[in-house]
């Protein structure tokens, strides 16, 4: 819909994007053209650098450096599993997790002994629950994904790794048998960093939700969701 909405409005050419475009053409052929060949010959045959991938790989060094200059420290935490009958048939379990002491000193366990002894205390104590409190929570919903949003829940969640979740998204893209329907594209485009989303799509899945589930699942109005990044692509 889009490329068609293009064609029937047409405009004209924005030549700071052109050259933009021709800046850019220009730096991956001075940065990868020339390091690149210098790269087979020095460490390995295969690998590659470029006007983006090599600062990002700097990052990532310079990220690594610092964790392995980061001195660990030994720490250890105490949970308890709780619970109370309530009627004969029911009993209400609950996790409590020891944060410090009744005086409000906050409790550092840096060691197993001491850990193991608290923690035989807290197996003979009698435990009361003092308060109570209820609150509700409203969620807001997260933003459209973009690639590095989608990689990092999909490790978060499934463990996958970036290769995993990268070959995935594509065949999601490039489109998937669905029942009589045929092959069909399930995402939009999974190499971005803009979480745009057009306006028709904002208004087909509105008239779908509130078809399907009711009017009462969408918002009065459609959120926007803003990338900080100029350029986003």
């Amino acid at each position: 819909e889009a490329v068609e909405q293009a064609f029937k409005h047409p405009r004209s050419i924005d030549m700071q994007l052109v050259n933009a475009q021709q800046a850019r053409r220009v730096l991956d052929r001075l940065v990868g053209y020339k390091i690149s060949p210098w790269l087979w010959q020095k460490v390995r045959r295969g690998l590659s650098a470029g006007r983006v991938q090599s600062v990002a790989l700097k990052i990532i060094v310079d990220r690594e450096r610092e964790i392995e200059k980061f001195i660990p420290v030994e720490y250890w935490t105490i949970e308890a599993e709780l619970s109370k009958k309530i009627t004969t048939a029911e009993v209400a379990t609950f996790r409590a997790m020891l944060i410090g002491l009744v005086d409000g000193t906050k409790l550092e366990l840096h060691n197993k002994e001491e850990t193991d002894e608290i923690s035989h205390e807290l197996e003979q104590a009698i435990y009361r629950v003092i308060k109570v409190k209820t609150k509700r929570v409203t969620r807001q919903p997260a933003p459209p994904f973009t690639t590095s949003t989608l990689q990092q829940e999909a490790w978060r969640k499934l463990h996958f790794t970036t290769k995993q979740t990268m070959a995935i998204a594509q065949q999601l893209y490039e489109g998937l048998p669905i029942g009589n329907e045929g092959s069909a594209g399930l995402i939009t485009y999974m190499r971005t960093d803009s979480t745009r989303v057009a306006r028709s799509a904002i208004v087909e899945a509105r008239e779908f939700i509130s078809r399907k589930f009711g009017s009462q699942f969408i918002p009065p109005h459609a959120r926007s969701f803003v990338k900080s990044a100029k350029w986003a692509q």
